[in-house]
């Protein structure tokens, strides 16, 4: 076991797990509002509870795993003055950027940096160490730290700056959480036009006609190589949208993100990409300043 001193912060159902997983290669500290799930801890893998701030004087890694940005912040007022000079400050919760920033704005006057490492997993996946961490931060801080984020999960992706992980996170989740308001209106069609819903999976799940292709072939492929020629042709695309609405409208299934998604089309086709690959609903974006990948990664710098 490492002599490297970890404290967490946060003992609840992730928390716990979080915990467990650090103290089979470092001593741990923990601290939460539940006395009780501290005391489980001391029991259970030899926890040392934080009585006080100075507790942390030896402590080289904090690590964050609490409810809201509001309890992470101020759990960091309270401690930031009694922390090593070279310790480092990890926020595994699922928050935005702009909390991270805030986060780190409480460190930098102590001179602490502070990464993000937003954890893609659920409790069973932390607890069958298959979890991934969304890193990110300074490359200093993350060398420092390395060791205890390997304790945690040893699939880890880098994606940037301070702020950039927890990024990650909410755009992945605002994706899965969108494609399966997708997928319920897709059943709803398939069951009333009697379609077998689960042959309609294996469609959908299919690497080259279903929902993968739109990520794999045109967004990766396409749009950030700005290669938009060729392919199907957007007003293609808008005529099969139209094609699923009036399916829907005929079945009197209500449509929300398939009918929002069929508008996109419907300024794509008026800004002129109508012959482009259907890709080019991107363009859109671009044309109103925020383009969906840098200039340099599409091939225009």
């Amino acid at each position: 076991m490492s002599a490297k001193q970890v404290a967490l912060y946060g003992l609840g159902n992730m928390g716990y797990l979080v915990a467990e997983r650090i103290a089979r290669k470092f001593p741990v500290q923990v601290a939460d509002l539940n006395k009780e799930a501290v005391e489980r801890a001391r029991k259970e893998f030899d926890a040392r509870p934080v009585s006080t701030p100075e507790d942390l004087e030896q402590t080289s890694v904090v690590v964050l795993c609490l409810p809201s940005p509001a309890a992470s912040q101020a759990v960091l007022t309270q401690i930031a003055p009694h922390l090593p000079r070279n310790a480092v400050v990890v926020e595994t919760s699922t928050v935005n950027p702009s909390d991270i920033h805030a986060s780190a704005r409480i460190l930098d006057k102590f001179g602490i940096p502070l990464i993000d490492a937003s954890i893609m997993a659920g409790v069973s996946q932390m607890a069958a160490g298959t979890a991934m961490l969304l890193v990110g931060g300074d490359k200093g801080a993350l060398d420092a730290c390395d060791d205890v984020l390997a304790a945690i999960s040893d699939k880890r992706i880098h994606f940037g700056p301070a702020g950039s992980g927890a990024a990650a996170k909410v755009i992945n989740n605002a994706v899965a959480h969108a494609v399966m308001v997708v997928v319920a209106e897709a059943g709803s069609m398939a069951t009333a036009a009697g379609v077998d819903c689960e042959k309609l999976v294996g469609l959908l799940a299919d690497k080259q006609m279903g929902l993968h292709r739109p990520l794999t072939h045109r967004y990766a492929e396409r749009i950030m190589q700005g290669n938009y020629e060729g392919g199907m042709p957007l007003e293609a695309a808008r005529k099969d949208s139209v094609l699923a609405l009036e399916l829907a409208q005929s079945l009197k299934v209500p449509l929300f993100a398939i009918q929002g998604a069929h508008s996109v089309y419907e300024m794509a086709l008026a800004a002129g990409y109508g012959r482009d690959d259907y890709a080019a609903v991107a363009k859109i974006w671009n044309d109103w300043g925020c383009p969906a990948v840098p200039a340099k990664a599409a091939g225009r710098a």
